[in-house]
């Protein structure tokens, strides 16, 4: 047996040296903190936004304030683009336009949806029938939806007008009527979009408690008392979400203008984006002046929403 004394080197010897540590029991590789790992996690999607987003927008600004067609050297004029599109011409038309464009498609739109929205909630056999049909339209691509109703609103053999002959009732010249052609365009859009916020508006739908509408039964109030007091008042969070959408998916409107009338005729159908592309080769600091003021637009009536939907909340 060994004694103490025998010992005793060993123990100093291996306090000196350390001796073998096992794997793993080295010093611990340091954890980034909670607020950087939450800045590295959104990181790519921050440098896509800057690059995207935010890179445009301050360079639109830039070129808002020069004159130039993409060819020449640049011209710093100041803020004359923004004089010539807020005086008398063609902005001030397209700007009329876009809101004539936004109020007919948000009130056909949101009708539309609701109604389908109500008939869909229904424990019917064929709700699912309603609310498969009514999305179909959204799958189909904005510009194969306009070429398709370009055709329908052909003014010899479209569908249409072949239609209203039969009744012996002549058609009219849709696109090419600058009073009609418009609404033409309008309709196209309440037509694909109405499904997408339907659904919006049945999720809405499906969170009121059908207590409520029990209580009023016993109550002896009618499908229009019910309507008035239970389902609009209680739908608002989910109605606000689809007026916020359809505002700005109205201001952006281009693809089916483009499509259908490229503007005309004349200039009934030209919208603020329309502009913005027609300006583009020939004067970008003019174009690039008008999405400014479209931006502005956009971005006041998102305070005033945001303001208005706190004071409701509060």
């Amino acid at each position: 047996m060994s004694t103490a004394s025998e010992l005793r080197p060993k123990l100093s010897s291996a306090r000196a040296g350390g001796g073998h540590r096992p794997r793993g029991t080295g010093r611990r590789r340091r954890r980034p903190s909670g607020a950087l790992a939450g800045w590295l996690s959104v990181a790519p999607a921050l440098l896509v936004i800057l690059g995207f987003t935010f890179y445009p927008m301050v360079q639109s600004m830039l070129l808002s304030t020069d004159r130039w067609n993409m060819l020449g050297p640049k011209q710093f004029v100041g803020a004359e683009n923004y004089a010539t599109i807020l005086g008398p011409g063609t902005f001030r038309e397209s700007l009329f336009n876009t809101l004539v464009f936004t109020l007919l498609t948000m009130a056909g739109t949101y009708v539309l949806a609701l109604a389908t929205a109500m008939a869909a909630n229904r424990e019917l056999a064929s709700a699912r029938f309603v609310r498969t049909v009514t999305v179909l339209p959204a799958v189909i691509p904005m510009v194969v939806a306009g070429l398709i109703w370009k055709w329908l609103y052909e003014p010899d053999h479209g569908l249409i007008n072949t239609l209203v002959g039969l009744v012996g009732v002549d058609g009219a010249r849709w696109l090419f009527d600058s009073d009609l052609a418009l609404p033409a365009v309008a309709l196209v859009s309440v037509w694909k979009d109405f499904g997408i916020y339907a659904l919006i508006l049945l999720g809405g739908l499906q969170r009121i408690p059908a207590e409520l509408y029990e209580a009023a039964t016993i109550d002896r109030a009618g499908p229009w008392r019910q309507f008035r007091s239970i389902t609009l008042p209680m739908l608002r969070p989910a109605g606000a979400a689809v007026f916020l959408l359809l505002l700005f998916n109205s201001f952006k409107v281009f693809d089916q203008v483009w499509v259908m009338t490229e503007g005309g005729p004349g200039t009934s159908t030209l919208t603020v984006v329309t502009f913005i592309y027609t300006k583009l080769l020939t004067d970008v600091g003019v174009a690039s002046a008008a999405s400014v003021v479209l931006f502005v637009i956009l971005l006041l009536i998102t305070v005033i929403r945001m303001r208005l939907t706190s004071r409701e909340e509060s």
